[in-house]
């Protein structure tokens, strides 16, 4: 997930066109992470095109047109340009930038033309499978590493400063990530145990919803607020009212991954992991 929640929405909200259709995009080869450029409508797809762990340099980005067809399937190639990209994963768009999370560095690229901008190497801070990103209001990132049980934060300044914002077993392999700007909070899907936490500014650890589900994946907030939450394994994707009310909102999926939310069409979009292609929920 991608961005902050409820901080731009409203604006989003109040200016975006009316609901368009929902939309299917097949052709993908193991889609990890769907997002929106609010400013422009586009979509991003990354495609991690092979092993989630591999350094093989064949993971590329896919660009959709506002109306969901496809602009170009591999906008971003590995091996193109000087672009070295293994197993692209998790998104976030802040200003005209466009982060991808590889294994264990950031890359960051020009969102229009998708020219590749530089890197941040988190190796040497145990970074062994970054997996989600989000943005807070200002600008800083947040990135999952699910197997070194980290999460890691990346300053905004001149340059990204990095650091550990929290780490332990008590993360329970960190996926979905979604900052919850109203409560200054990060919220962590615990891909391990089932658990929805809030890791705070200081880095201290608690539940945030009661209750677990299986294999949770990827998350973002509604135009009302919600939590919406997909399940990696058992193909569901909930939605969680008031953080404790709990309903499914679709199920029968195909490992639904790094979901998120588009503020203006009022869906879900859904990337299909091994069903290679993505598609859209509407809302209502």
């Amino acid at each position: 997930m991608k961005r902050y929640a409820l901080f731009i929405t409203i604006l989003t909200f109040l200016t975006a066109p009316p609901s368009a259709s929902a939309f299917n995009v097949s052709g993908l080869k193991k889609p990890e992470s769907f997002i929106i450029d609010p400013a422009t409508g586009s979509y991003y797809i990354s495609n991690v095109n092979g092993g989630a762990r591999q350094k093989n340099n064949n993971g590329f980005i896919t660009k959709l047109f506002p109306d969901g067809s496809i602009e170009n399937l591999n906008f971003i190639q590995s091996g193109r340009l000087g672009t070295t990209l293994h197993a692209p994963k998790g998104l976030a768009i802040v200003g005209e930038r466009l982060y991808v999370t590889d294994i264990d560095r950031v890359c960051f690229f020009d969102k229009a033309s998708g020219k590749f901008l530089g890197s941040i190497g988190l190796s040497i801070m145990g970074a062994r499978f970054l997996n989600d990103i989000a943005a807070d209001p200002e600008g800083n990132l947040y990135i999952s590493d699910t197997h070194a049980n980290i999460i890691f934060k990346l300053s905004r300044g001149q340059s990204y400063a990095a650091s550990i914002l929290a780490k332990g077993s008590r993360l329970r392999n960190p996926n979905g990530l979604v900052y919850d700007a109203a409560r200054k909070r990060l919220l962590a899907a615990a891909y391990g145990s089932g658990e929805i936490l809030s890791v705070a500014n200081d880095g201290s650890i608690r539940p945030a919803v009661p209750g677990k589900m299986k294999r949770p994946d990827g998350m973002d907030f509604d135009r009302s607020g919600r939590l919406i939450v997909s399940s990696f394994s058992t193909g569901k994707i909930y939605l969680i009212s008031d953080f404790s009310n709990m309903e499914i909102l679709r199920e029968n999926l195909v490992t639904p991954a790094d979901i998120s939310y588009d503020f203006r069409n009022n869906q879900v979009l859904v990337p299909s992991f091994n069903g290679n292609g993505a598609f859209t929920i509407p809302l209502h």
